[in-house]
């Protein structure tokens, strides 16, 4: 929950302070220094979200196994159990469960 509330957060900073430096449209509402806030915080947000994306992107990339998980919907046995050995765990008492 706390994930989904920092994204939305981030998304509605985002479209506020757009709104506000929005100049054909929303700009005489709002004094000249509210704007100017409104556009350094839309800059450091924006920065700050193509930083997060690129991070993201290079994680994906980095670990092996990653891009066939999303591509294909599947991963191994191994992959599973080095990189998310809880769920590992959960998966294979599901397993054994069922199979019982």
């Amino acid at each position: 929950m706390r994930i989904l509330g920092r994204r939305l957060s981030s998304l509605v900073l985002l479209l506020v302070s757009g709104v506000i430096i929005w100049r054909p449209y929303f700009a005489p509402a709002f004094s000249i220094p509210v704007i100017r806030f409104a556009l350094m915080l839309h800059s450091f947000a924006a920065v700050a979200l193509i930083v997060v994306i690129m991070v993201h992107i290079y994680a994906a990339l980095w670990v092996k196994g990653t891009i066939t998980a999303m591509v294909e919907g599947w991963v191994t046995r191994s992959w599973a159990k080095k990189h998310h050995p809880r769920w590992y765990r959960e998966v294979r008492k599901t397993t054994e469960k069922e199979t019982e």
